[in-house]
This record gives C-alpha cells, structure tokens and sequence, in this order.
C-alpha cells in the first residue's frame, strides 16, 4: 500500500463516519439545551456521548459505572477481606514495577539521545552499513547501534502501511487493558468513575478512565500511587503473559510438534523453497512480473529456502545481515574497451550500469547478460576463479540493483531502494490448502502477536515518561508528595514549611520540560544520525 492510497482510505473512512454520524443522530431538541461543545458535534444516546469533531470521534459512556461501584462494594464486603488484601498486594508490587520503569524510561531516553549526539559529533568511518559484503572466511563485524534496540514503528517508513489496521487495533487493546488496571485500582479504593470511553484521532486510538478528582486528592499518598501505576502495571503484567505462552508454545513444539501439525492440516510449509508472494501494492512495478503465488527463491545471492526471515533482514535497512562477495567473469577486453562514465552519473540505468572489478577500476556494462546469468563457471570470489583473459567484477556499492530469483521465470532485476521492495510485496512461508482461506491469514496472526507484544510493552514505558498527562508525571508527583509531604495550606508560610509545595510543583515541571527537550533532541537528531 502506497502513502497515496493509504491516505485515501483514511479519507474515506473518516467521510463514512461523518456520514454515519449525521444519519444516525437524533433529531434536534425543539428547546433549547445549555450542551455546548465548541466546534464539534455531539449527541446523548441514553448513558452515551458521541462527540465528532473533524477527525477526533470521542465515544464517552456511565454504562459501566454501576459495575465498577458494584466492585468496590465487594471488595469493601468483611467476607472479601482475603481477596482485598492480595489485590492490594498486587498493585503494591505495581508500584514497584512503575518506579522501576518510570527510571528505565528515562535512562534510555538520556541514553539514546546522548548516543545520538555523539555520533553526530564524532562520526566514525567503522560504522557498518545496513548490508555489508564481506568474503565468508572473515569474522563477523562487531556492530552496535541503538536503533538495533529501540525502532519507532511508523507505518510507510519503519513498517508497511498495510500493517496500520493491525497496529491500530492492537493498540486500541493495550490501551483497554491500561485503563481497565486503573479501574480496578480505583475499585480497591472506593473511587468512583465518572466516565469511560474510547477516542479516535485520525489513526491514533486511546481509551480513557475518568475518576473523581476529589476522591483521589483525598486518597493517601500510597493507595493514589497504586491506581496511577496501575495501568502501565497491566500493561507489563499481559506483556510478561505474552512472552511466557510464547515460550511456552516454542517448548511445545520442540518436544510434541502439535503446533505444525495444526498448521500443516490447513496450510503447506514451504520454507524449504523459498517465500510466497501473497499481495502486492496496485502501483508497485513489480505488478508486471510478479503476481500473487509467485515462489521467490532468493534475493541476490541470499537464499530464502530457510525458516528465518532472510527476506526483511535483507531488504530493511535496520537490520544488519551479513552478504556473501561473489562477483562473475567478464571479459578483460570488454571491460577495458568500456569507460566508466555512468560511474559518475548520480541515477544509473539497467542499460549502462557501474561494475567495479578486483584492482582493476571501474567500467561500464550492459547488466542483464552478466547478472541474469545463473550458470556457476561465470561466478567468481577472486580474481584467480576466472580465465587470465577475463576478470572478477560486480555491481559498484553506489548501485542499487536487486537480483530476485523466482521459481518458472526468469531472473527478475531491480533497480531502485531495497525498501521499497518490502514495502510493496508481501510474502509468507505458508500456502492454504482450502482456496477459500485467505492466503495471509497466517501472516495477519504472527503480525498481530509480534505488535500486540510491542504495544503492550511500550505503553508500559512510555506512560511512565514524566510528561504531562502521562502515569509518568503524575506517579512523580505521588512519589515526591510520599517524600517531602506538604503541609496543609492553612499552615504558617511564613515559617518556609509551606514553600514546600511549590519547590516540589518547581522540580516537578523541570524534570517534564526536561523530558520533552531529550524527546526533541532526539526526533531532531534521529535523521541526522541516521545519515552519519
């Protein structure tokens, strides 16, 4: 999926929901009403608000506010007495876990901005690239880059923007499974709910719990730290679920194999031979040589007939994959007699294209009969494979060209970013049996799992950053309330005690502003340091 069509199917989703809105609202009050919402619409379907305001669709609801006092009042019960106390248990070990993270968070925040500074400062020319073509008898490269750890999922960049309905529905989950901790931490409590709900903005879900902010102000320092931490607390409590039922199901496999005997009675395993084609994008130009069960077999000189995923960790540039040299034998009068003019030219074409040789500079060559050849006498790894009147070259590292080998056709040659490729052509490992099985089901599960892992994980850190609005900032807040307490306002000021709290409310709003400037830093340095 292109950005043009990505954006038009959002366009087109949002007209929908106008569209829908306006049909199915009620009919306008022949009395005034005092529900004023500025620039937007909105209307009251029984205990629920729909409120419309461009691209923002707000669903606000009390239907569950009766459920949430009915828990509190159980757990307020003499008989539940055994049940409170764990669950207070439970969401003390929370608390934990939030400082923890609300800490982590900020390290590796300073971490990978400070690592971001560094190599735009004092650039280092032993930085791999993303691909590095080395002989086979040579160590591997020690490579260290920390956007090896921490890659920013944004679809049309980092991911394909086919994946944007699966991330949105997966983060929509992990925000429910957020806001229903600080739910049942506030049950534990007694504070009620005034509303709950879900928005969308434009593609971006959030779900949301509102409490009684006198309630909380009147908590104790302790029990208001649970309910804020709560939520990333659940967050982390289903990641943790998530990891161990998929180490879990890996453990199983290995020793029964009843994971690929349910796969194998509705799918065929073909890692053997390499990656199915199951979709590509309308105005890819691969449309007019590959189509939809075309077998790739191999990517230049990387083979796909394996259960790893060679095919992203050749094609996206995040991920460093180790390349085999091989070059082919040309002859030494044809590439002598050539010069090397497009080597200069910033946009080379299939027709002339730069070869480099072992020793011997560059030359210029008709690509197509030297690469699309598959016969193993013309590939060499050293000058000494070929005849004395020939010599070992291959494409120069400024070309971009792409070798894709796909079963019953000829080779196919790319010329353009590897990217690309993975962005506009899907492929999967497995093949349904039953026609009527869509041919990416398999693919749509391990997508899901593999993103609702990574959601539930990041809303654990990232609701712990200290930025307004955040868990983050507000736990803060608890935890200094918790070690300088403030005195109650009708104390002497003029003692200095009463400065207490607007020394803490000072240091609060400096370490958010501090917070929000190493976030800046680093979105500001990120494309720069990308290119280093």
């Amino acid at each position: 999926m292109s950005l043009s069509h990505a954006i038009s199917i959002i366009s087109l989703v949002w007209v929908i929901i106008h569209i829908v809105y306006r049909v199915w609202k009620p009919k306008a009050a022949l009395l005034p009403t005092f529900n004023n919402v500025p620039r937007a619409r909105s209307w009251v379907e029984r205990s629920t608000t729909v409120t419309l305001n461009k691209v923002q669709l707000k669903v606000q609801t009390t239907a569950f506010n009766a459920r949430h006092d009915e828990l509190a009042s159980r757990l307020r019960d003499r008989r539940s007495k055994q049940l409170r106390k764990w669950t207070a248990v439970f969401y003390s070990i929370g608390v934990m876990a939030g400082i923890c993270g609300l800490v982590l968070g900020l390290v590796v925040l300073l971490w990978i901005t400070g690592h971001s500074l560094l190599s735009l400062v004092f650039p280092t020319s032993s930085r791999l690239h993303s691909h590095q073509k080395r002989d086979l008898d040579s160590a591997a490269p020690t490579h260290f880059d920390a956007s090896d750890y921490i890659r920013p999922v944004i679809p049309g960049l980092t991911v394909p923007w086919a994946h944007l309905p699966i991330i949105i529905v997966v983060v929509c989950l992990c925000q429910i499974v957020h806001e229903l901790g600080h739910a049942l931490a506030g049950a534990l409590y007694s504070v009620p709910i005034l509303s709950s709900g879900i928005s969308l903005t434009l593609v971006i879900p959030s779900a949301f719990v509102s409490f009684s902010a006198g309630f909380m102000n009147s908590l104790d320092v302790f029990s208001r730290a649970r309910i804020i931490a709560a939520g990333p607390w659940h967050n982390l409590v289903l990641w943790i679920l998530l990891v161990g039922l998929g180490k879990t199901a890996v453990l199983v496999e290995r020793t029964t194999g009843v994971g690929t005997m349910l796969v194998n009675l509705g799918w065929e395993d073909l890692s053997k031979e390499g990656r199915m084609v199951v979709g590509i994008d309308d105005d890819s130009p691969l449309n007019a040589v590959l189509r939809a069960g075309s077998m790739v077999t191999a990517l230049d000189d990387i083979s796909l007939a394996s259960e790893e995923d060679r095919w992203s960790q050749y094609l996206m540039p995040q991920i460093p994959i180790d390349v085999p040299w091989y070059g082919w034998c040309v002859s030494q009068e044809l590439f002598q007699t050539n010069s090397a003019e497009c080597c200069k030219d910033a946009q080379p074409t299939l027709d002339r294209l730069c070869f480099d040789s072992l020793g011997r500079g560059k030359g210029c060559l008709n690509p197509i009969p030297i690469l699309s050849t598959s016969e193993h006498q013309f590939r060499c790894k050293a000058e000494s494979d070929c005849n004395d009147d020939a010599v070992c070259v291959q494409p120069d590292s400024s070309s971009s060209i792409l070798r894709l080998s796909v079963q019953g056709q000829d080779l196919i040659l790319w010329n353009g970013p590897r990217s690309e490729i993975w962005e506009q052509v899907s492929v999967d490992r497995y093949a349904p049996r039953l026609w009527f099985v869509p041919s990416t089901t398999i693919g749509l599960l391990r997508e899901f799992w593999t993103y609702l892992q990574m959601a539930t994980l990041s809303l654990f850190i990232f609701n712990l950053l200290p930025l307004p609005f955040l868990d983050g900032a507000q736990l803060l807040s608890a935890l200094m309330d918790y070690a300088y307490p403030v005195l109650e306002p009708n104390n002497d000021v003029e003692s200095g005690e009463g400065n207490a709290g607007l020394w803490k409310r000072r240091l609060e709003r400096l370490v958010q502003f501090s917070t929000l400037c190493l976030i800046a830093l680093y979105v500001l340095l990120g494309p720069l340091w990308g290119s280093v």
